[in-house]
């Protein structure tokens, strides 16, 4: 084998190792915005419990049939989120 020879293929080695580190950041960046999206799905899942909590308790000493819907404070945030529990997340 020459030295061109050794030299060429010590260079597709360094390149095939360089996109295999590569394909190692995507997998660990990937993973990473998984657990970013699961953590905010359980931040909104909480709200959403939250605001049900409160409904049915308004609802158990009749508050709900006298203001309805009035008788709880929703957030313009919450009721976006109620309407798309799935908006803005990538």
């Amino acid at each position: 084998m020459t030295t061109q020879q050794t030299h060429d293929q010590d260079q597709r080695e360094l390149e095939a190792l360089r996109f295999s580190a590569r394909a190692a950041r995507a997998i660990t960046t990937l993973e990473m915005q998984r657990k970013t999206i699961t953590r905010e799905y359980g931040e909104r899942i909480k709200k959403i419990r939250a605001l049900i909590l409160i409904l049915q308790q308004r609802e158990s000493i009749g508050q709900l049939g006298i203001d309805g819907i009035d008788a709880v404070e929703i957030s313009p945030e919450l009721r976006k989120l109620i309407h798309n529990p799935i908006g803005d997340l990538t």
